[in-house]
């Protein structure tokens, strides 16, 4: 039973904001979430920044080459970055979702809550889409940084 997860529909953000700062108040419009927000948001960063900076150093960067490398190197970063922290962002979400009408849960409740309904899949459920958008954001993310990279650094003479 999801009875206590909200599934409101808001016509735009400013709706959302004003409906959480009615009946939640100011506090839970910047704070509500922020904790398990945070404990997948500092792992997540250090896969995806250090699998980047290794894959660009290895020998594969070389094969590859400037233009193909951080496309591939960007994808895998950002697969990297997904599959060990998906299971703290399907709790994050469910956190974030809650409605104040009705008792709110915390990320530990949530998580078992997660596990007897679906065991450990649950929370993988959407990964698969998550990793194609990754892998196309973080590829063209990390293309246009060397890019960028690029055209900053001093031509050596």
């Amino acid at each position: 039973d999801d009875s206590d997860i909200s599934s409101q529909v808001y016509s735009n953000d400013f709706e959302c904001a004003k409906y959480l700062i009615e009946h939640e108040g100011w506090r839970a419009l910047f704070f509500h979430g922020l904790g398990i927000t945070i404990i997948r948001e500092i792992p997540s960063f250090a896969f995806y920044f250090v699998a980047y900076g290794l894959l660009a150093r290895s020998s594969f960067a070389v094969q590859l080459g400037n233009h193909v490398a951080p496309l591939v190197f960007g994808a895998l970063a950002g697969w990297a970055m997904w599959i060990p922290t998906y299971p703290a962002d399907i709790v994050k979400t469910l956190v974030q979702v809650q409605d104040s009408k009705n008792k709110m849960m915390g990320p530990m409740q949530i998580t078992a809550k997660l596990y007897r309904s679906g065991g450990v899949k649950a929370f993988f459920d959407g990964l698969e889409p998550k990793l194609v958008r990754a892998a196309v954001k973080h590829a063209a993310t990390f293309w246009v940084y060397e890019i960028v990279m690029n055209m900053l650094r001093p031509i050596s003479v």
